[in-house]
Protein backbone atom coordinates (compact mmCIF):
# COMPACT_ATOMS: atom_id res chain seq x y z
CA UNK A 1 0.00 0.00 0.00
CA UNK A 2 1.20 3.55 -0.68
CA UNK A 3 2.50 5.55 2.25
CA UNK A 4 0.06 7.92 3.93
CA UNK A 5 0.51 10.71 6.47
CA UNK A 6 0.30 9.23 9.97
CA UNK A 7 1.77 9.54 13.44
CA UNK A 8 5.28 8.10 13.51
CA UNK A 9 4.62 6.60 16.93
CA UNK A 10 1.11 5.13 16.81
CA UNK A 11 0.03 5.33 13.17
CA UNK A 12 -2.95 7.58 13.75
CA UNK A 13 -3.89 9.96 10.91
CA UNK A 14 -5.71 12.46 13.14
CA UNK A 15 -4.47 15.79 14.49
CA UNK A 16 -1.02 15.57 12.92
CA UNK A 17 1.74 18.13 13.38
CA UNK A 18 5.35 17.83 12.21
CA UNK A 19 8.57 17.74 14.17
CA UNK A 20 9.81 21.34 14.16
CA UNK A 21 13.42 20.29 13.58
CA UNK A 22 13.26 17.86 10.63
CA UNK A 23 9.82 19.02 9.37
CA UNK A 24 9.07 15.59 7.86
CA UNK A 25 8.05 13.47 10.87
CA UNK A 26 4.40 13.80 11.95
CA UNK A 27 2.92 13.11 15.37
CA UNK A 28 -0.66 13.10 16.59
CA UNK A 29 0.28 14.54 19.98
CA UNK A 30 3.09 16.07 21.98
CA UNK A 31 3.11 13.01 24.22
CA UNK A 32 3.81 10.67 21.32
CA UNK A 33 6.57 12.91 20.04
CA UNK A 34 8.25 12.77 23.45
CA UNK A 35 7.88 8.99 23.62
CA UNK A 36 9.44 8.64 20.16
CA UNK A 37 12.26 11.14 20.75
CA UNK A 38 15.03 8.63 21.51
CA UNK A 39 14.37 6.67 18.31
CA UNK A 40 13.83 9.72 16.11
CA UNK A 41 16.58 12.05 17.38
CA UNK A 42 19.61 10.64 15.46
CA UNK A 43 17.92 10.79 12.05
CA UNK A 44 16.33 14.14 12.91
CA UNK A 45 19.73 15.69 13.64
CA UNK A 46 21.13 14.42 10.32
CA UNK A 47 18.24 15.96 8.39
CA UNK A 48 18.49 19.27 10.22
CA UNK A 49 22.25 19.42 9.62
CA UNK A 50 21.89 18.54 5.92
CA UNK A 51 19.22 21.21 5.47
CA UNK A 52 21.47 23.79 7.09
CA UNK A 53 24.33 22.94 4.72
CA UNK A 54 21.99 23.15 1.74
CA UNK A 55 20.67 26.54 2.80
CA UNK A 56 24.20 27.91 3.06
CA UNK A 57 25.15 26.51 -0.36
CA UNK A 58 21.98 27.89 -1.92
CA UNK A 59 22.52 31.37 -0.51
CA UNK A 60 26.11 31.41 -1.72
CA UNK A 61 24.97 30.38 -5.18
CA UNK A 62 22.20 32.97 -5.27
CA UNK A 63 24.77 35.63 -4.38
CA UNK A 64 27.14 34.42 -7.12
CA UNK A 65 28.35 37.56 -8.98
CA UNK A 66 29.71 35.59 -11.93
CA UNK A 67 33.03 36.06 -13.66
CA UNK A 68 31.73 36.97 -17.09
CA UNK A 69 33.40 33.92 -18.62
CA UNK A 70 32.84 30.48 -17.06
CA UNK A 71 30.50 31.28 -14.20
CA UNK A 72 27.24 33.17 -14.88
CA UNK A 73 25.75 35.47 -12.27
CA UNK A 74 22.62 34.31 -10.44
CA UNK A 75 22.43 30.80 -11.94
CA UNK A 76 18.97 30.09 -10.47
CA UNK A 77 17.66 32.75 -12.84
CA UNK A 78 20.05 32.46 -15.76
CA UNK A 79 21.15 28.83 -15.97
CA UNK A 80 18.21 26.57 -15.17
CA UNK A 81 18.73 23.25 -16.92
CA UNK A 82 22.51 23.63 -17.11
CA UNK A 83 23.54 23.07 -13.48
CA UNK A 84 26.57 20.83 -12.94
CA UNK A 85 27.99 22.06 -16.22
CA UNK A 86 28.68 25.20 -14.17
CA UNK A 87 31.34 24.21 -11.65
CA UNK A 88 30.12 26.54 -8.90
CA UNK A 89 26.74 24.73 -8.76
CA UNK A 90 28.19 21.34 -7.87
CA UNK A 91 28.54 21.80 -4.12
CA UNK A 92 24.91 22.93 -4.03
CA UNK A 93 23.74 19.88 -6.02
CA UNK A 94 25.75 17.53 -3.78
CA UNK A 95 24.28 19.17 -0.68
CA UNK A 96 20.79 18.81 -2.07
CA UNK A 97 21.29 15.11 -2.71
CA UNK A 98 22.72 14.69 0.79
CA UNK A 99 19.44 16.09 2.13
CA UNK A 100 17.52 13.59 -0.03
CA UNK A 101 19.52 10.73 1.50
CA UNK A 102 18.97 12.08 5.00
CA UNK A 103 15.23 12.40 4.38
CA UNK A 104 14.97 8.81 3.20
CA UNK A 105 16.32 7.50 6.48
CA UNK A 106 13.03 8.73 7.92
CA UNK A 107 10.42 6.45 6.37
CA UNK A 108 7.41 8.73 6.48
CA UNK A 109 5.09 10.01 3.77
CA UNK A 110 6.38 13.55 4.29
CA UNK A 111 10.01 12.43 4.06
CA UNK A 112 9.47 10.53 0.81
CA UNK A 113 7.37 13.34 -0.67
CA UNK A 114 10.08 15.88 0.20
CA UNK A 115 12.80 13.66 -1.30
CA UNK A 116 10.79 13.25 -4.51
CA UNK A 117 10.29 17.01 -4.79
CA UNK A 118 14.02 17.61 -4.38
CA UNK A 119 14.92 15.02 -7.03
CA UNK A 120 12.38 16.39 -9.48
CA UNK A 121 13.70 19.91 -9.02
CA UNK A 122 17.30 18.74 -9.37
CA UNK A 123 16.30 17.36 -12.77
CA UNK A 124 14.79 20.73 -13.65
CA UNK A 125 18.02 22.47 -12.72
CA UNK A 126 20.25 19.89 -14.45
CA UNK A 127 18.34 18.33 -17.30
CA UNK A 128 21.26 16.13 -18.37
CA UNK A 129 21.25 14.59 -14.86
CA UNK A 130 24.99 14.16 -14.43
CA UNK A 131 24.43 12.77 -10.92
CA UNK A 132 22.05 10.02 -12.08
CA UNK A 133 19.28 10.98 -9.66
CA UNK A 134 16.52 10.08 -12.14
CA UNK A 135 16.93 6.39 -11.24
CA UNK A 136 15.66 7.13 -7.74
CA UNK A 137 12.47 9.05 -8.58
CA UNK A 138 10.20 6.25 -9.93
CA UNK A 139 10.59 4.22 -6.74
CA UNK A 140 9.71 7.27 -4.64
CA UNK A 141 6.60 7.89 -6.75
CA UNK A 142 5.60 4.24 -6.25
CA UNK A 143 5.87 4.66 -2.49
CA UNK A 144 3.60 7.70 -2.72
CA UNK A 145 1.00 5.88 -4.83
CA UNK A 146 1.70 8.02 -7.90
CA UNK A 147 1.71 5.02 -10.24
CA UNK A 148 0.72 6.85 -13.41
CA UNK A 149 3.49 9.40 -12.91
CA UNK A 150 5.95 6.53 -12.51
CA UNK A 151 5.06 5.16 -15.90
CA UNK A 152 4.91 8.54 -17.62
CA UNK A 153 8.34 9.43 -16.28
CA UNK A 154 9.92 6.15 -17.38
CA UNK A 155 8.14 6.22 -20.75
CA UNK A 156 9.61 9.65 -21.54
CA UNK A 157 13.16 8.63 -20.65
CA UNK A 158 12.90 5.35 -22.57
CA UNK A 159 11.50 7.00 -25.71
CA UNK A 160 12.19 10.71 -26.21
CA UNK A 161 15.03 10.74 -23.69
CA UNK A 162 16.74 7.87 -25.50
CA UNK A 163 16.53 9.54 -28.88
CA UNK A 164 19.89 10.19 -30.51
CA UNK A 165 18.66 13.53 -31.83
CA UNK A 166 17.42 14.92 -28.48
CA UNK A 167 19.45 18.01 -27.59
CA UNK A 168 19.82 18.06 -23.81
CA UNK A 169 21.22 21.57 -23.96
CA UNK A 170 18.12 23.04 -25.66
CA UNK A 171 15.81 24.18 -22.88
CA UNK A 172 13.04 24.94 -25.39
CA UNK A 173 12.54 21.26 -26.18
CA UNK A 174 9.73 19.40 -24.38
CA UNK A 175 10.90 17.64 -21.24
CA UNK A 176 9.11 14.95 -19.27
CA UNK A 177 5.91 15.80 -21.12
CA UNK A 178 4.43 12.30 -21.41
CA UNK A 179 1.02 12.18 -19.74
CA UNK A 180 -1.30 9.22 -19.17
CA UNK A 181 0.75 6.69 -21.09
CA UNK A 182 -0.80 3.22 -21.26
CA UNK A 183 0.47 1.34 -18.20
CA UNK A 184 -1.08 -1.86 -19.53
CA UNK A 185 0.94 -1.86 -22.75
CA UNK A 186 3.73 -4.31 -23.51
CA UNK A 187 7.06 -3.45 -21.85
CA UNK A 188 9.01 -4.89 -24.78
CA UNK A 189 10.48 -1.45 -25.56
CA UNK A 190 12.20 -1.49 -22.16
CA UNK A 191 14.01 -4.75 -22.85
CA UNK A 192 16.56 -3.66 -25.43
CA UNK A 193 20.24 -4.38 -25.67
CA UNK A 194 21.25 -1.86 -23.02
CA UNK A 195 18.27 -1.64 -20.65
CA UNK A 196 17.96 0.53 -17.56
CA UNK A 197 17.93 -1.81 -14.57
CA UNK A 198 16.20 0.79 -12.40
CA UNK A 199 13.41 1.29 -14.94
CA UNK A 200 12.91 -2.43 -15.54
CA UNK A 201 12.59 -3.11 -11.82
CA UNK A 202 10.14 -0.27 -11.18
CA UNK A 203 7.91 -1.17 -14.12
CA UNK A 204 7.95 -4.81 -12.95
CA UNK A 205 6.72 -3.68 -9.53
CA UNK A 206 4.11 -1.42 -11.09
CA UNK A 207 2.77 -4.30 -13.22
CA UNK A 208 2.68 -6.59 -10.16
CA UNK A 209 0.71 -3.95 -8.27
CA UNK A 210 -1.78 -3.84 -11.12
CA UNK A 211 -2.12 -7.62 -11.01
CA UNK A 212 -2.65 -7.63 -7.25
CA UNK A 213 -5.38 -5.00 -7.57
CA UNK A 214 -7.11 -6.80 -10.43
CA UNK A 215 -7.01 -10.12 -8.57
CA UNK A 216 -8.55 -8.39 -5.55
CA UNK A 217 -11.30 -7.04 -7.79
CA UNK A 218 -11.87 -10.46 -9.29
CA UNK A 219 -12.13 -12.01 -5.83
CA UNK A 220 -14.57 -9.34 -4.73
CA UNK A 221 -16.67 -10.20 -7.77
CA UNK A 222 -16.80 -13.84 -6.68
CA UNK A 223 -17.82 -12.76 -3.19
CA UNK A 224 -20.38 -10.48 -4.76
CA UNK A 225 -22.59 -13.41 -5.72
CA UNK A 226 -23.47 -13.62 -2.04
CA UNK A 227 -23.51 -9.88 -1.28
CA UNK A 228 -26.00 -7.09 -2.03
CA UNK A 229 -25.10 -5.10 -5.13
CA UNK A 230 -24.68 -1.81 -3.25
CA UNK A 231 -22.25 -3.43 -0.78
CA UNK A 232 -20.25 -5.04 -3.58
CA UNK A 233 -19.91 -1.69 -5.35
CA UNK A 234 -18.57 -0.16 -2.16
CA UNK A 235 -16.07 -2.98 -1.64
CA UNK A 236 -14.89 -2.87 -5.25
CA UNK A 237 -14.35 0.87 -5.08
CA UNK A 238 -12.12 0.74 -2.05
CA UNK A 239 -9.98 -2.32 -2.82
CA UNK A 240 -7.66 -0.92 -5.56
CA UNK A 241 -4.65 1.12 -4.50
CA UNK A 242 -3.19 1.74 -7.97
CA UNK A 243 -4.41 4.83 -9.75
CA UNK A 244 -4.55 3.24 -13.24
CA UNK A 245 -7.03 0.68 -11.86
CA UNK A 246 -9.33 2.76 -9.70
CA UNK A 247 -9.50 5.57 -12.25
CA UNK A 248 -10.43 3.19 -15.08
CA UNK A 249 -14.22 2.91 -15.08
CA UNK A 250 -14.15 0.05 -17.60
CA UNK A 251 -11.97 -2.05 -15.30
CA UNK A 252 -13.88 -1.11 -12.17
CA UNK A 253 -17.23 -2.03 -13.72
CA UNK A 254 -16.03 -5.25 -15.37
CA UNK A 255 -17.26 -8.52 -13.91
CA UNK A 256 -14.14 -10.35 -15.07
CA UNK A 257 -10.65 -8.92 -15.72
CA UNK A 258 -9.05 -12.35 -16.11
CA UNK A 259 -7.71 -11.67 -19.60
CA UNK A 260 -6.06 -8.48 -18.43
CA UNK A 261 -4.52 -10.31 -15.47
CA UNK A 262 -3.11 -13.00 -17.75
CA UNK A 263 -1.66 -10.41 -20.12
CA UNK A 264 -0.03 -8.53 -17.25
CA UNK A 265 1.36 -11.81 -15.91
CA UNK A 266 3.04 -12.45 -19.26
CA UNK A 267 4.45 -8.92 -19.15
CA UNK A 268 5.89 -9.50 -15.67
CA UNK A 269 7.46 -12.73 -16.95
CA UNK A 270 9.13 -10.71 -19.71
CA UNK A 271 10.40 -8.12 -17.23
CA UNK A 272 11.61 -10.79 -14.82
CA UNK A 273 13.75 -12.30 -17.56
CA UNK A 274 14.97 -8.88 -18.70
CA UNK A 275 16.06 -7.94 -15.16
CA UNK A 276 17.85 -11.27 -14.73
CA UNK A 277 19.71 -10.70 -18.00
CA UNK A 278 20.59 -7.12 -17.14
CA UNK A 279 21.88 -8.03 -13.68
CA UNK A 280 21.89 -11.61 -12.43
CA UNK A 281 22.38 -10.43 -8.85
CA UNK A 282 19.20 -8.39 -8.54
CA UNK A 283 16.37 -10.86 -7.91
CA UNK A 284 18.33 -12.99 -5.39
CA UNK A 285 19.29 -9.79 -3.54
CA UNK A 286 15.70 -8.53 -3.47
CA UNK A 287 14.69 -11.76 -1.74
CA UNK A 288 17.66 -11.66 0.64
CA UNK A 289 18.77 -8.01 0.84
CA UNK A 290 20.88 -8.22 4.01
CA UNK A 291 24.17 -6.37 3.73
CA UNK A 292 23.35 -5.09 0.24
CA UNK A 293 21.15 -2.38 1.73
CA UNK A 294 24.10 -1.05 3.72
CA UNK A 295 26.76 -1.23 1.01
CA UNK A 296 28.16 2.05 -0.34
CA UNK A 297 29.46 1.32 -3.85
CA UNK A 298 31.49 4.21 -5.24
CA UNK A 299 31.43 3.00 -8.83
CA UNK A 300 29.69 0.28 -10.78
CA UNK A 301 29.49 -1.28 -14.20
CA UNK A 302 26.36 -2.70 -15.87
CA UNK A 303 25.58 -6.17 -14.54
CA UNK A 304 27.86 -5.86 -11.53
CA UNK A 305 27.07 -6.56 -7.90
CA UNK A 306 27.74 -2.88 -7.18
CA UNK A 307 25.07 -1.83 -9.69
CA UNK A 308 22.62 -4.20 -8.03
CA UNK A 309 23.36 -2.78 -4.59
CA UNK A 310 22.79 0.80 -5.67
CA UNK A 311 19.55 0.10 -7.57
CA UNK A 312 18.29 -2.18 -4.79
CA UNK A 313 18.78 0.59 -2.26
CA UNK A 314 16.82 2.94 -4.53
CA UNK A 315 13.80 0.67 -4.79
CA UNK A 316 13.72 -1.82 -1.90
CA UNK A 317 11.31 0.18 0.26
CA UNK A 318 8.84 0.43 -2.63
CA UNK A 319 8.83 -3.37 -2.91
CA UNK A 320 8.73 -3.93 0.84
CA UNK A 321 5.81 -1.53 1.27
CA UNK A 322 3.72 -3.33 -1.39
CA UNK A 323 2.06 -6.33 0.32
CA UNK A 324 2.46 -9.44 -1.80
CA UNK A 325 5.05 -8.04 -4.23
CA UNK A 326 8.14 -9.81 -2.88
CA UNK A 327 6.10 -13.00 -2.43
CA UNK A 328 5.20 -12.70 -6.12
CA UNK A 329 8.89 -12.70 -7.04
CA UNK A 330 9.61 -15.56 -4.63
CA UNK A 331 7.02 -17.65 -6.41
CA UNK A 332 8.47 -16.77 -9.81
CA UNK A 333 11.98 -17.64 -8.70
CA UNK A 334 10.91 -20.95 -7.18
CA UNK A 335 12.08 -20.02 -3.67
CA UNK A 336 8.64 -19.69 -2.09
CA UNK A 337 8.36 -22.14 0.81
Amino acid sequence: MPLAPCCSFCGSSKGLSRCAACKITPYCSRDHQVLDRERHAPDCRVVKRARGVLELEEQELRDEPGDGLFTPAHPFETSVGHFWGIHSTRDYMRARYALVEANLNIKTFDAVKSAAQHIRDMLRLCRSDNMGVRDLLPALYLRLGRDQEVYDFIKWYETTGNGSDYDWGDMDLPYLDVLNADVFESPQYLCGRFPSLANLVCVALLKIRLILDLVALLNSGCLGRKLPRELLDRVKYFIPSTEPVWKNSKIMSSADNSDRILDLSRQVDMLYVAVAKANKHFWPALLNPGVHLRARPETYSPGSKEEMQLKLQYCFDSWNETPGAIDFIQTMSGTKK
